[in-house]
């Protein structure tokens, strides 16, 4: 499996082995269980020290043979035990909820942020933040170029899920147009997939509105098949959706949170002031403002909210 641009190959290098390692031994690892007390190594190590214990008490000039079955017993013990231990270690060593989201945002905002910047030859300098969307969502379902093993997610302490994979999507606000950049990315594995981009130029768009849709995917942890071996229905997922229109009825859709993928509320981001600042520039490109109250009451709204930004800074600020 490769990257499919110069740039993310570039990318790849910059994240070390040690944090991918990290990264997947927090989806695939978990605790160990005490080892079964049923065990023959358990039972075996148990009779030999009792056995050495048995001929050094009663039977004389056995004390070399005594200590030799004890030392077995102990050494049988070990071998029972050591697992056990070995897997406390490795599971204690996993990163924290806290990191893990952190490196996510953090990987976002390199790995995906810059990639997007130049497949879209976006000048930031000219571009305020506020104008630059990072919008990512869990995947849960096959992806082409993904095997099904690592499509992985896991519980969190805070009662939240986590995920390996994401579909990642980048609006900019630019002067007269809207781009878009969107991926699949392999966290895990640090891989991005499915490229896409496209434009919409401001004088085209004929309507931009958040709404709530239904959308089907088989989950890739769940089994569809009833006992029979008939097909069961896919699950029926609710989705917060960004969707923009044009003239000639194409669309963008941005998907910005999955309710049922119940993922951690600062890896969500909330579109609706977006949607009014674009309302507000579409409204003074296409209609004069002093004439338009329904424009000056909103640039009102929008000046009172200025020093917010529009998105969930945890996504579009880099981490340290």
């Amino acid at each position: 499996m490769t990257v499919k641009s110069e740039h993310s190959n570039l990318i790849l290098k910059m994240r070390t082995t040690n944090r991918t390692s990290q990264i997947k031994a927090y989806f695939t690892v978990f605790e160990p269980e005490y080892p079964p007390m049923h065990s023959w190594w358990l039972k075996f190590a148990i009779m030999s020290i009792l056995f050495g214990l048995f001929i050094m008490y009663f039977f004389n000039n056995t004390t070399v043979a005594g200590i030799g079955f004890i030392i077995t017993g102990w050494v049988l013990f070990a071998v029972w035990v050591k697992p056990y231990f070995r897997g406390r270690k490795v599971y204690s060593l996993r990163p924290s909820e806290e990191e893990m989201i952190k490196w996510l945002i953090n990987d976002l905002n390199t790995e995906i942020k810059e990639t997007a910047v130049k497949k879209l030859r976006l000048n930031m300098s000219a571009l305020e933040s506020k104008n630059f969307l990072l919008i990512p969502y869990p995947v849960n379902w096959e992806v082409s170029g993904i095997e099904k093993e690592n499509i992985l997610k896991r519980g969190t302490e805070s009662g939240k899920i986590l995920y390996s994979v994401w579909n990642v999507q980048i609006i900019a606000l630019t002067v007269n147009y809207i781009s878009f950049y969107t991926c699949t990315y392999d966290w895990a594995n640090n891989i991005i997939l499915h490229e896409r981009t496209n434009e919409f130029f401001y004088d085209d768009i004929s309507s931009v509105k958040n709404d709530v849709e239904i959308i089907e995917h088989y989950l890739a942890d769940k089994n569809y098949t009833d006992e029979e071996g008939n097909q069961l229905p896919a699950d029926k997922l609710t989705a917060n959706v960004f969707v923009v229109k044009n003239m000639s009825t194409d669309t963008l859709k941005v998907i910005t949170n999955i309710l049922e993928m119940n993922i951690p509320s600062n890896l969500i981001v909330d579109l609706e002031k977006a949607v009014l600042a674009l309302r507000i520039i579409l409204r003074k490109r296409r209609y004069d403002e002093d004439q338009d109250p329904i424009i000056v009451e909103n640039n009102e709204e929008l000046e009172q909210n200025k020093e917010e930004d529009h998105t969930n800074p945890h996504i579009n600020k880099q981490e340290d």
